[in-house]
């Protein structure tokens, strides 16, 4: 029997090789200098850390999607609560869209329930045309541009990191700082509105939203049974 595996082994090699021929794994990537913007397909598995060091965490894809959503003293890589930035423009048919760039197609066709039509996900709504993503630790900078949108938009993302102070850099927070430029001619008068569910919510706790003065808390609070989902 050792013959035939090794033969048939020996053709499966001959058959990978026969359907990648010469190519590189570099042909079959865009090409991007290092340290470069992201751009194209480039962008698709990006995916920023924001959160001190030690601290839980969000990331910032490169698309300015939010994923990688760990608050609960693990990582869940794979949480990607529905939550996004969004802007209306007013007095333009198409002026209403989710503050990102093009979804994805692995998300879109290789996310978990992505058979069942993506459920609790917001991929239905617009987005820009267009984004890049520029890495420049400890910041994250997402430029997003549309056609129907006459506005230069910039997200930055970032968390505290000071050199030789680990205690403010060990800070549990991070912060998207969303920057809208008007370089036409005409005034342009637009509604930014950031949406989510509540995320930190935990079976068996009272959970709810609360409302302050230009945003919201996200509120989990401890029961009795559970004292650590706090």
């Amino acid at each position: 029997m050792k013959p035939l595996i090794n033969s048939i082994s020996f053709l499966l090699l001959i058959a990978l090789y026969s359907c990648t021929g010469n190519k590189t794994v570099n042909d079959m990537t865009i090409k991007r200098e290092f340290n470069d913007i992201y751009r194209g397909e480039n962008l698709n598995r990006v995916a920023f850390p924001i959160g001190g060091m030690g601290a839980g965490m969000i990331c910032l894809e490169g698309t300015g999607a939010i994923s990688h959503v760990s608050v609960y003293n693990k990582p869940d890589i794979f949480n990607e609560p529905t939550m996004f930035a969004a802007i209306s423009v007013k007095g333009l048919e198409h002026g209403a869209k989710v503050l990102e760039g093009p979804i994805p197609d692995w998300k879109v066709f290789g996310r978990p329930m992505s058979a069942r039509g993506a459920p609790r996900t917001s991929y239905g709504f617009p987005r820009f045309d267009y984004a890049e993503f520029e890495a420049r630790f400890p910041f994250g900078m997402v430029t997003l541009k549309d056609e129907e949108i006459p506005l230069d938009i910039t997200l930055t993302g970032w968390s505290p990191f000071i050199p030789l102070d680990e205690d403010n850099s060990s800070l549990p927070c991070g912060a998207l700082e969303y920057k809208f430029v008007n370089n036409g001619s005409k005034e342009v008068e637009a509604i930014f509105s950031y949406n989510t569910v509540n995320f930190m919510k935990q079976p068996g706790c009272k959970n709810s939203i609360k409302p302050i003065s230009n945003g919201f808390i996200l509120s989990n609070e401890r029961s009795k049974e559970s004292p650590e989902l706090h």
